[in-house]
């Protein structure tokens, strides 16, 4: 909670203005924010933009001074005063005729008295996540008449990489008398904008008096951010209260972990929802938890932001229907997780089981299968068409700033052509060597760059930047089934297939983590 009060001591030169009669204690109180917390269930409508404009220009009545409120530029300022004007805390007058410094007694005659109040609340919410509600008053009280006053209180951002914009105006008031206020209550959507965390309540014056002003004199818990017409009939100020911490927390990247059984985790132990969805298979090894450490320039500045924990969602088993439709394993669709206001990134595999593509690896095992390819023009076609729409339909559910990172999926079996990958003499290979035959392993492999070339297509015909492709097919190499053990990335193979075979392990997904990095820019 931000709650500040502080005094403006003006002096004015020449003729006494008029004294008005002071506001008592209740009086005054009755016009200022509720101390404490803002209500939570009154949220304020207007949401902290740095895109927020200054209200339109305006002339001062009297002597036709056009000002532009809100445009001035804020620099701490000493408080300053005229000689004569009196010392801090006071008010010097210098009467026409007289020696040109005041008495004691008239020090603090006349004083205009600006003040902030407010309060701010930190919640959340489950569509925008957290928020800040800060409600303030700023009010300037005068104990003399002046011809006119005009003010206006607006919230400036002093977050990081914000340098002091404007993001949210208070109301006007342009009054003659002693007394105005300038409201203001504002939100600031933590997962919407990065800023918003530093904020400092400003309060902009433009006072007329009869007499020259003489001082801007220290206000207690406010500082001076301008103070100009010292000598004039017209002070022109700005004062705050110091940037303060609106409650939220350090922005982060929003991720969403979608897909299949490559995302989800099977070859690693199953640690994430063991009870809730146990047949997800999801583990804190796999890619996705392996990129937290990570920082990714996705920020409303294009500054680096840390990337959160993932929202695992990704399920084995899972094909393009469970992006929409409630997968059994699951409970949910996938994409519900996927949020317009929250989610800046999110990565997937996907498309595989569509294939059917561990049935046919399957079956090679049990049959021959080098006599064809595994996977017809007709059947990547239509997964490449799909696969289309379905980046698509990620990003249109995702900021407009979102990221989705597409993996391929890497070949866990090795290529009998490649020398350095290729090792049935590894003491690893034993199933391999009795089920398979190098031309059924070129076909396997065949199939895998298949999947990978569709899938890289697919990215491509999506047109948009914002979707990045990241291919892991060779990635394992020298690394796959048949390395020994402290080489190998790849989970056991064995046969009957487990929902492990044909899978990374731990090291296999932490390889997977490392290509993101490299291929999609993650620091």
């Amino acid at each position: 909670m931000v709650s500040v009060a502080a005094v403006l001591c003006g002096s004015v030169m020449g003729a006494q203005p008029v004294q008005a009669d002071p506001v008592a204690p209740k009086e005054r109180s009755s016009r200022i924010a509720p101390a404490g917390k803002a209500d939570p269930t009154k949220r304020p409508e207007d949401v902290f933009d740095p895109a927020t404009k200054p209200p339109q220009s305006r002339v001062l009545p009297g002597n036709g001074t056009k000002i532009a409120p809100l445009t001035s530029e804020l620099k701490p300022t000493a408080p300053k005063a005229l000689p004569g004007a009196g010392k801090a805390g006071g008010v010097g007058l210098a009467f026409p005729g007289g020696s040109g410094t005041a008495s004691e007694s008239d020090v603090n005659d006349y004083t205009c008295t600006p003040s902030i109040y407010g309060s701010t609340y930190v919640g959340e919410d489950g569509t925008i996540g957290p928020y800040s509600d800060t409600i303030y008053t700023a009010d300037v009280q005068c104990n003399f008449f002046l011809e006119y006053m005009y003010g206006i209180s607006a919230a400036v951002d002093w977050s990081p990489y914000y340098e002091g914009e404007i993001g949210y105006v208070g109301t006007e008031f342009a009054v003659s008398g002693s007394y105005g206020a300038s409201y203001g209550a504002f939100e600031v959507q933590g997962d919407l904008y990065d800023g918003g965390r530093q904020v400092e309540v400003i309060l902009e014056l433009y006072l007329m008096a009869s007499a020259p002003w003489a001082a801007c004199n220290p206000v207690p818990g406010l500082r001076y951010l301008l103070c100009d017409g010292l000598g004039t009939l017209t002070l022109h100020v700005v004062l705050g209260t110091g940037a303060f911490n609106t409650g939220l927390a350090p922005p982060v990247i929003r991720f969403v972990a979608l897909g299949d059984s490559y995302s989800s985790g099977n070859g690693a132990p199953t640690n994430v929802d063991p009870v809730s969805a146990p047949a997800c298979r999801r583990s804190t090894e796999t890619y996705s938890w392996q990129l937290i450490a990570g920082r990714l320039p996705l920020g409303d500045r294009g500054q680096s932001l840390p990337i959160d924990r993932p929202n695992l969602r990704a399920c084995s088993g899972a094909r393009l229907e469970h992006l929409l439709n409630p997968q059994p394993e699951a409970g949910t669709p996938q994409l519900q997780w996927v949020s317009p206001y929250r989610t800046r990134l999110a990565t997937i595999t996907i498309g595989g089981n569509d294939l059917g593509f561990t049935d046919r690896l399957s079956g090679c095992f049990s049959g021959y299968c080098a006599d064809a390819p595994l996977l017809t023009p007709a059947d990547l076609f239509a997964i490449q068409a799909r696969l289309n729409n379905a980046y698509a339909l990620i990003m249109g559910s995702m900021r407009p700033d979102g990221r989705l990172i597409v993996l391929g999926y890497p070949a866990v079996l090795p290529n009998p052509d490649d020398p350095q990958d290729f090792q049935r003499d590894s003491g690893n290979c034993g199933i391999v060597n009795t089920f398979l035959s190098d031309a059924e392993l070129r076909r396997v492999y065949e199939a895998a760059t298949q999947i990978n070339t569709a899938i890289a297509t697919a990215v491509f015909l999506t047109g948009d930047s914002r979707v990045r492709y990241v291919n892991t097919l060779d990635a394992f190499r020298g690394h796959r089934v048949c390395s020994p053990d402290h080489l190998r990335w790849a989970a056991d193979i064995s046969f009957p297939t487990t929902s492990d075979t044909f899978h990374p392990n731990g090291a296999g997904y932490a390889e997977m983590a490392r290509q993101i990095r490299s291929q999609a820019g993650i620091g």
